[in-house]
């Protein structure tokens, strides 16, 4: 028997097998890595032959990387596991030896005749999670010992061909998980857009190309902000914390288009972050709003069209109201009642909101809007009035989850007095600016849709004097946010009117609604804002003074 010792006389250390490894594989990887493998590992135990095998579960078969034989390399072919020395690596998960007669072994194998073989040696080869990849294997045409000196040889390229075959494992895995990434970005209706860390746009599909008019080359590298209009750039430059902190997953943009189109957009977004949660990027999914806002925009004239038109012209009354939605439509609403045909001489103002905003408040404010005109027409005091009102709306929201909060308020000029109601509303405002003083119009009183049986009270001030300005206004107001996180206020909001008081109420309005938009730069509003402003110019005028 001539031993593998004397075969291999240069190889007199294991040191000399991972050499023969180095200066054989160091320049290749995939096929070419593991032709080098298996021709170097026969060399390095002299042996006929030597095979590194992919494994492949589903199929139960080895799928030959490659296959040295007696000077010969064969790739890409499959070996069957019944009846074979490999066959018994992967089921029994072990080192498999057969230093002589492995035909005798396996005799219904016709390979192992036909090569004439002796001996075989062959190792499972794991992954970090100890799952079978392959295995790697030699079969001589002699006897084949199991000496400490062969089994290290035989371990130094197992675990080099392990490693290789789990770095082509993950980078098939990446490369499918990438190819599957982008047939799904490539397909989808939405335009994408992915973006580093320092907010540049490193990726982006045909379907955003298409919205934006822009070719692939003109947005990489590039940030939203080139693709912004400047009123909308504002929104991202204060915002580009909260952006890439995941406060604003969701949010309605304005995208420039390359021929001059402003197109409003709807921005699903989502942070990208490492296997150490730090934050590498974002990606976002974009869709045209177009079809859509003109919709809304359409509902929105229409609804717009149910609100005063123009401020009513009343002797001793100088009145302005506006009304600004967050969204295309909202539920905010004011009104103003006059003409009503009724015995008392008086003037009538409404300021309601309704919960939330968009089509389902506004779809509640046109229904509360229609049972307040109809029972106000019929006449009857302010508490008469809203009590039956909402009796009838109850009935219709109840189920909705929904109610709709109001000040309803009726001045009397002739005798220089006002009553209200106050459904779960903000107190109105009246200040007096010879004693530099404000006063709440409070009392008790549910939201509208609540209670159908529920009573409301009346409340009455007399003794109106001229100068004075009553303010009733929604909370879209006090509680606007900055960029800051600070609130708006009531305080800053009396302070404007204290300020503008010598001023006209439509002057007033335009000075509170200026200051919002100053104070909340670069923020989309959160919620409706609707104002009344009332200043009393005179008193003891007659009904007939009136005017719209």
């Amino acid at each position: 028997m001539v031993e593998l010792s004397q075969r291999i006389p240069n190889l007199d250390r294991e040191d000399d097998a991972l050499s023969m490894i180095l200066e054989g594989t160091a320049k290749v990887t995939g096929k070419a890595f593991f032709a080098a493998l298996v021709e170097n590992l026969s060399k390095a135990m002299g042996t006929h032959s030597a095979w590194v095998t992919e494994y492949l579960v589903e199929s139960r078969q080895l799928r030959a990387l490659a296959f040295w034989a007696d000077g010969q390399l064969l790739t890409d072919f499959m070996i069957d596991m019944e009846g074979t020395p490999c066959g018994d690596v992967i089921e029994h998960a072990e080192f498999v030896h057969h230093s002589d007669n492995i035909v005798n072994i396996y005799p219904k194998n016709s390979l192992l005749k036909q090569l004439k073989a002796v001996s075989y040696m062959g190792v499972p080869l794991w992954d970090t999670e100890q799952r079978i990849l392959g295995h790697l294997a030699v079969l001589d045409t002699r006897p084949l010992s199991e000496e400490s000196r062969t089994l290290k040889i035989f371990q130094i390229f197992a675990a080099r061909a392990s490693a290789e075959l789990q770095r082509l494992r993950a980078e098939n895995d990446i490369r499918k998980r990438e190819e599957k990434y982008r047939r799904i970005v490539e397909t989808a209706r939405e335009g994408f857009i992915l973006l580093d860390k320092n907010y540049k746009i490193t990726d982006v599909n045909q379907m955003y190309c298409n919205l934006t008019g822009f070719r692939r080359e003109e947005i990489i590298g590039k940030t939203p902000l080139d693709f912004s209009p400047d009123n909308h750039k504002d929104f991202l430059m204060t915002n580009r914390k909260d952006l890439f902190s995941g406060k604003f997953e969701d949010f309605e943009s304005t995208i420039a288009a390359k021929d001059g189109r402003l197109i409003p957009v709807l921005v699903h977004s989502n942070i990208l972050r490492d296997d150490q949660s730090e934050i590498i990027g974002k990606m976002a999914f974009v869709t045209d709003m177009t079809e859509h806002k003109k919709s809304l925009a359409l509902a929105g004239e229409i609804q717009k069209s149910l609100l005063p038109q123009k401020n009513p012209k009343i002797s001793g009354l100088d009145v302005a109201g506006k009304n600004i939605t967050c969204d295309e439509i909202g539920g905010d609403y004011f009104d103003f009642l006059l003409d009503l045909e009724c015995q008392d001489n008086h003037f009538d103002v409404v300021v309601g909101d309704v919960t939330g905003h968009g089509v389902d408040a506004a779809l509640l404010m046109t229904s509360a809007r229609a049972f307040l005109r109809m029972r106000a027409s019929q006449c009857g005091g302010v508490s008469q009035i809203v009590t039956e009102m909402n009796r009838h709306l109850t009935l219709d929201i109840l189920h909705t989850g929904r109610f709709m909060t109001m000040f309803y308020m009726s001045i009397d000029v002739e005798n220089n007095k006002l009553s209200w109601v106050r459904a779960g509303h903000d107190p109105a405002l009246i200040y007096d600016p010879n004693i530099d003083q404000f006063e709440e119009l409070k009392g008790t009183g549910l939201a509208l849709g609540v209670d159908k049986n529920y009573i409301f009270e009346e409340n009455l001030k007399t003794g109106l004097t001229q100068g004075q300005i009553i303010a009733i206004g929604t909370d879209g107001i006090w509680e606007t946010f900055n960029g800051k996180g600070e609130m708006f206020g009531k305080r800053r909001f009396r302070e404007i009117i204290r300020r503008n008081a010598h001023m006209g109420s439509n002057d007033i309005l335009d000075a509170v609604y200026s200051e919002i938009d100053i104070f909340s730069k670069g923020l989309k509003k959160g919620d409706d804002i609707t104002l009344v402003i009332i200043k009393i110019e005179e008193t003891s005028r007659k009904k007939e003074d009136w005017q719209i």
